[in-house]
C-alpha cells in the first residue's frame, strides 16, 4: 500500500535536509503540513505539489530561509 501521509523523516530523506532543518520547514505557516498527537506529517499530494511550487522560484540557488519565504 502507497503512502498517503509522509512523515518528517521522509521528507528529510526526500530533500537531503537535516532533522532540525526539516522541522523549521514543517512549522512554516506555507509548508501545509498537519500535526497530529504532537507529531507532524504532510499528504504525498500537498508535498508534491509544494516542491512544485518552489521550483518556479526565480532564483534557484535554494536555501532553506528562501524555500521557507515562498
Amino acid at each position: 500500500m502507497e503512502k498517503y501521509l509522509l512523515t518528517v523523516a521522509d521528507v528529510q530523506q526526500a530533500l537531503g535536509l537535516g532533522r532540525d532543518k526539516t522541522y523549521r520547514l514543517f512549522r512554516q505557516k506555507n509548508f501545509p503540513s498537519i500535526q497530529i498527537d504532537g507529531r507532524f506529517f504532510i499528504t504525498k499530494k500537498e508535498f508534491e505539489n509544494w516542491l512544485d511550487r518552489i521550483q518556479k522560484i526565480p532564483d534557484k540557488k535554494y536555501t532553506i530561509d528562501t524555500i521557507i519565504k515562498n
